[in-house]
């Protein structure tokens, strides 16, 4: 049969079906192509030396693990656990090195690259990433290392979630904790496992871990302000800087992201450190 419109030549409709066929061909091959460039481009990198761990390890806090123990408020975790660093208290934050073999890392990298999906579209822009899950009965082996790390029955822990970053790609200032969840199970611990190295970027950055400086209450003082008023969509408290001191001892602050928060009463804001793992 023939396809024609106004004005037109005619053209064979399995001419248009084959063309239409050949488009989705070659964007498929094209994108296979270019997973399979990163994957390699991966497998290329040549594994961290030995003194090469050892200086990226020194750039952190290294606190005695005698002095970690359970408050009975969080989660224990095993610290008996093969290379087990603590780099901060207060929360406790840790380090393990080589949880993962790099083959187990570029085996997850694999298994994921066919199936990312956005995380924007979930997250209103607020995640620019993408994610897959991984199904449970693929990581056994993986979820038993954590579960003996973390001191928590296999069944405790959430599928496996493999985000990618790309350049310029992010995920804004969150807690992990879930919101309105009274009656349901909920997060207490997060486990980050970085799947590979990269030049710049790439970073976790805890942007408002507690600290022990005093405040002075003085403009241009940097601060996280712990109003509820900021706490929207699991952001937490978020740091910035005091921009005016009011009459009656509040504090106007002005925010690292250009939010604006008036009147905060001193209560509600403290000093803040921030710490970066990559």
């Amino acid at each position: 049969s023939l396809e024609a419109s106004e004005g037109s030549a005619a053209v064979p409709a399995w001419l248009l079906n084959r063309q239409h066929a050949k488009a989705i061909g070659e964007a498929s091959r094209k994108k296979a192509a270019e997973a399979a460039a990163e994957r390699e481009s991966t497998r290329r990198k040549a594994p961290a030396s030995k003194l090469e761990k050892e200086a990226t390890l020194s750039q952190y806090p290294s606190i005695p693990l005698s002095e970690y123990a359970s408050d009975g408020d969080h989660l224990a975790i095993n610290a008996e656990f093969p290379g087990l660093r603590a780099i901060h208290r207060d929360p406790w934050i840790f380090l393990v090195s080589d949880l993962l073999s790099r083959a187990e890392c570029e085996e997850l990298m694999v298994k994921a690259g066919p199936h990312f999906q956005s995380s924007s579209g979930y997250s209103n822009n607020f995640r620019t990433s993408c994610e897959c899950r991984v199904a449970r009965h693929e990581t056994q082996r993986l979820h038993a290392r954590y579960a003996k790390l973390l001191n928590v029955p296999v069944g405790s822990l959430e599928a496996a979630k493999v985000s990618r970053y790309r350049r310029d790609e992010f995920f804004r200032n969150h807690v992990d904790v879930l919101s309105g969840t009274d009656f349901l199970e909920n997060r207490i611990a997060t486990l980050f496992v970085y799947l590979n190295d990269c030049e710049a970027g790439g970073e976790t950055r805890f942007l408002s871990l507690p600290s022990q400086r005093s405040l002075e209450y003085a403009v241009g003082e940097k601060v996280c302000c712990l109003s509820t008023g900021r706490d929207v969509d699991g952001e937490g408290d978020y740091p910035g800087v005091i921009r005016a001191v009011l009459e009656d001892g509040s504090v106007d602050v002005d925010f690292d992201d250009g939010d604006e928060v008036a009147r905060v009463p001193r209560s509600a804001v403290r000093a803040y450190e921030t710490l970066e793992v990559k």
